[in-house]
Formats: structure tokens, C-alpha cells, sequence
């Protein structure tokens, strides 16, 4: 298995953020594995010298890209064909034989495109999880293996997904998400193509910053995430439009029910 990893950071030095580090500490053969850093904060490095040290390309956009445009344009004009590509963003932590792992995983199941990791954020199993319109629930305990790809969604980091799909079946990211639904989309247009998928029977500590942030900046990311289901869905059957509208209003009392706060309840534009 050849991969190229890709780690999206915004505000750090990538050198000391979680993933890149772990994934350094990986013990698969390098010659198999290049890595390239998407930093996405406002200001550039002013040495790279350490990345380039380590076997690290760098690429800097000040601007704040999406997810949708910086996955797109690496999935166009870096990933090779034979290559997997690992998603990554800054805040998870990888053992060190999660490559090999995966590797056993491609080499027993070469006619599946997508493997997803288990991975565990504030004590619960937050990906994959069991998804309908909108709906998510935790799984209770952590499953592995070979399964249906239908109802399942997982976060972008940690998926692993052949160059095969992403440049032969995959549609593409919506560039008009730019951070929140981009794996939402991405695993609804999955099940569409592709009947079955792999969890790794691994397992990821993550940092989901929902869980620690104020209940103002609560609010915000899951508004902005009500907004995405409006592009996610546009082409889908109006069954599953109307469904997804009814669920997000729905969560949207209970979060500000439970978090004492009518921010929940704004209405989109």
C-alpha cells in the first residue's frame, strides 16, 4: 500500500500537533508514505526547514480554504494513481502501527475503496456512527470489520480511500461546504456507488471541539452545519429534503432545551 497522507492545520506549528506527530511515529516504511501539511493559518511558516527535515511538504494558504477545495485540488494534482489517501486534520492521535494496520486491511479486502477507523472523542464512539437524514446516533460499542456501507457516517479524519474511487466514481467535494458537511456529503455520495466499506478495528482518541466550546460557538458550528444539509441534499429526492428540514428542527429545540440557549433556534437565510 502506497499513501499519501494529508494533515489540514489551522494555527499551529504543524510539527507539534497531535496527528502529525503520531503519524511521524508510525512505523510504516516512509519510502510507502509521503505526507503533505495544508496549513491554513493566516500567517505562513517562517521555516519549513524542519518539515522539509523530516520528508514533509508544505503548502500554505492564508486565505482559509475549505476542506471541499483543498481535498478537491489534492485529489486533481497530488494523489497518484495506486495511492490511498489519508485525511487528517490536526487533533488526532494515530498508534504507531495504524499504517500497517490499514495496510493489512487493503491487502485483505483490495475491492473496497473506503476504511474508516473507530474513534472515541469525550468517552463516546463518535465515528462511524449510524446516520439517517440528518440523525446521527453513537454506536454503543465499538464493531469492526467488513459491512454495509448504507446509514453509516464518520468524520473526515482518519479515512483512508483509494485513488481508484476518488478519481475514477467520486464526484467530487462541494466546494460551496467548507467545513462542516464535507464528510456528510462525502459518505452519502459513498453509499451511493459503493455497497460495502471497512472499519478498522482501531482505535482513535480525537479532539472534537464542539464538545469544549462555549455554547455560543455551539450554537454557531451547528447552524452552520444546518445550513450545509440545505446543499448536501439539493439534488436528493424532496422525501429526504423534507426529512432532513423536520430532524434539524428538532435537534435544534432540543439543543436549546438543553443548553438553555434560543442561538439553537435561529433562522437560516
Amino acid at each position: 500500500m502506497r499513501v499519501l497522507a494529508l494533515v489540514v492545520v489551522y494555527g499551529a506549528d504543524p510539527l507539534k500537533t497531535t496527528s502529525l506527530c503520531t503519524l511521524l511515529a508510525t512505523d510504516f516504511p516512509r519510502s510507502n508514505l509521503r505526507i503533505l501539511v495544508w496549513d491554513n493559518s493566516p500567517s505562513p511558516l517562517n521555516n519549513i526547514a524542519p518539515l522539509t527535515d523530516a520528508g514533509v511538504a508544505y503548502r500554505s494558504t492564508p486565505e482559509n480554504l475549505g476542506l471541499s477545495v483543498i481535498y478537491n485540488h489534492v485529489i486533481k494534482t497530488d494523489l497518484q494513481d495506486g495511492e490511498h489517501l489519508l485525511l487528517l486534520d490536526q487533533d488526532t492521535t494515530l498508534p504507531t502501527n495504524f499504517l500497517a494496520r490499514c495496510d493489512a486491511a487493503v491487502r485483505q479486502h483490495p475491492d473496497i475503496a473506503l476504511f474508516l477507523p473507530m474513534i472515541r472523542a469525550n468517552s463516546n464512539w463518535v465515528s462511524p456512527l449510524s446516520y439517517a437524514l440528518g440523525w446521527g446516533r453513537y454506536w454503543p460499542a465499538p464493531k469492526a470489520g467488513r459491512m454495509s456501507s448504507r446509514k453509516i457516517c464518520a468524520i473526515n479524519s482518519g479515512m483512508l480511500i483509494s485513488s481508484t474511487y476518488l478519481k475514477e466514481a467520486c464526484p467530487g467535494y462541494d466546494e460551496r461546504l467548507r467545513f462542516y458537511g464535507t464528510d456528510t456529503q462525502f459518505m452519502l455520495d459513498y453509499m451511493d456507488r459503493c455497497a460495502e466499506l471497512v472499519v478498522l478495528d482501531l482505535h482513535l482518541e480525537h479532539d472534537l471541539s464542539f464538545f469544549s466550546d462555549s455554547v455560543q460557538n455551539r450554537a454557531e458550528k451547528f447552524n452552520t452545519m444546518r445550513a450545509a444539509y440545505r446543499y448536501i441534499y439539493e439534488g436528493r429526492p424532496i422525501w429526504q429534503r423534507f426529512g432532513v428540514a423536520m430532524v434539524m428542527q428538532l435537534v435544534s429545540i432540543t439543543y436549546a432545551v438543553r443548553y438553555r440557549e434560543l442561538a439553537f433556534l435561529r433562522l437560516l437565510s
